[in-house]
């Protein structure tokens, strides 16, 4: 036991006192070399752990098993380690930062709360960082990110100003954090706080032009992505605070993004959190797919009124809207409260040539609010011989395309997007139109609120 203890000892001092900095040679506001204090700090816990039985170190998978589901108090003489994944210079990152268990390939990373601004400056991306966790906390942040810092109600904060210097030490180590390449629909809760790559993404055409933070967003704006490869959508968060959050998103090429994964606020959903733009390599052609529509473009609860599209109400007097949440727009049927005894409202695409090219498959998402057992609102047809009009919405021939819908997926989760699956249109000709029709009744109890997004055909 003690021998073991010795050779990390020995093993670390050659890390504190190494001579030379791995300090990337442009970067000129980090210090190669630690001062006096700090030195003493960091062997001082060094010391402890390689002499005494009392002190160890633990990895970071480690440490977050200790979470018990609520903030954890930690009574022991452990240090963890990490390497830091993340930066506040732009000002994406707030009082935080996020470090992983190896520069390369990690297998887990843990957030670090503190009281202290412009943090890079001492703990900047790929800085060996020790943490010492007698008297502090584990447990979620405000993101639900299992994080290190102090107790506050349900939740962990900040580690006090004061109290950083003797809980949180850096090594005069900093190693190039190579990004762990991901799949978007690979991405979970294991990879939070990690630095990673996408690769062969791009920005959904319709922000062309849109800022990173949309201007009515008070604290951040999520824009969404899509693999030129699966067709799979990530959004990138970005705080309104973040120094590029004006910045137009760039939509002209696709590329590798790389980024630390993130949630949003409450932990709602899992994101792809920019250290800075430079981090987005897109330099290749677009792949965009025949037919798209995100709802960039829309007006927050005003009747949809997009080029092409038909937007009917059969029966009752409601229609479809356009929405946006956090950023992010969307199609919206709400007869809730209308006083209908039947509500029959289609949305139609504009005419799609399908004699352009060929293999095309269909893809959408639906989110929903306050279903009614046993109400299936929503058909998705498709059509070959409608003639575009309102007019002929009722006496064109429409097949019913199977698609998963999120209130049949998961009927007791509300507003969580859920993908329709991937729909065979290769053995359509012509000119095709796919319709959404939502059929239910107000003073039936049947009016769920039901939410449509990125309506995409594609070619494989």
């Amino acid at each position: 036991m003690k021998t073991n203890k010795l050779l990390t000892y020995a093993l670390s001092l050659m890390v504190l006192f190494t001579i030379t900095s791995c300090v990337e040679d442009d970067d000129f506001t980090i210090p190669s070399n630690l001062g006096t204090e700090e030195n003493l700090g960091l062997q001082r816990i060094l010391d402890s752990v390689a002499m005494s039985d009392n002190w160890s170190m633990m990895s970071i998978a480690d440490v977050k098993n200790l979470y018990n589901g609520a903030p954890t108090a930690i009574e022991s003489n452990i240090v963890v380690k990490g390497y830091v994944s993340s930066s506040d210079l732009t000002g994406n990152f707030y009082k935080e930062f996020y470090m992983q268990d190896a520069p390369e390939n990690p297998t887990a990373a843990i957030g670090i709360l503190l009281n202290q601004v412009d943090s890079y400056n001492q703990f900047n991306k790929g800085r060996e960082v020790y943490v010492s966790l007698n008297g502090l906390y584990i447990g979620e942040n405000s993101n639900e990110l299992l994080s290190i810092g102090l107790e506050d109600g349900d939740e962990v904060t900040e580690i006090t100003a004061a109290m950083v210097p003797d809980y949180v030490f850096r090594s005069d180590v900093t190693e190039t954090i190579v990004p762990l390449v991901v799949d978007p629909s690979d991405i979970n809760s294991s990879h939070l706080g990690m630095f990673v790559s996408l690769e062969n993404m791009q920005f959904l055409s319709d922000l062309e032009g849109r800022p990173f933070v949309d201007p009515y967003d008070d604290f951040d704006t999520q824009r969404a992505m899509s693999s030129c490869e699966s067709g799979y959508e990530f959004d990138v968060f970005t705080s309104s605070f973040a120094s590029f959050s004006d910045l137009p998103v760039p939509t002209e090429f696709r590329g590798t993004i790389s980024g630390v994964v993130y949630q949003t606020y409450g932990g709602d959903e899992i994101v792809l959190s920019l250290n800075d733009t430079s981090d987005i390599d897109f330099n290749d052609q677009r792949c965009d797919p025949v037919f798209e529509e995100g709802f960039g473009s829309a007006i927050d609860n005003t009747e949809l009124n997009i080029d092409g599209w038909i937007n009917y109400a059969e029966a009752g007097s409601v229609v479809w809207t356009e929405q946006v949440y956090s950023g992010n727009g969307y199609a919206e049927l709400n007869p809730y409260n209308s006083g209908d005894s039947s509500n029959i409202a289609w949305l139609i695409t504009p005419g799609i040539d399908m004699d352009a090219q060929t293999g095309e498959t269909f893809t959408f998402a639906t989110e929903h609010a306050y279903p009614d057992a046993g109400h299936d609102p929503l058909e998705v047809l498709i059509s070959t011989d409608f003639d575009g009009t309102e007019d002929g919405v009722t006496t064109a021939t429409w097949t019913t395309l199977t698609v998963d819908k999120s209130y049949i997926v998961d009927f007791d989760t509300w507003f969580t997007w859920v993908s329709s699956g991937s729909v065979d249109l290769s053995s359509y000709t012509g000119t095709a139109y796919i319709a959404f029709r939502y059929t239910g009744s107000d003073t039936s109890n049947q009016n769920m609120t039901l939410h449509v997004d990125n309506v995409k055909i594609s070619v494989d």
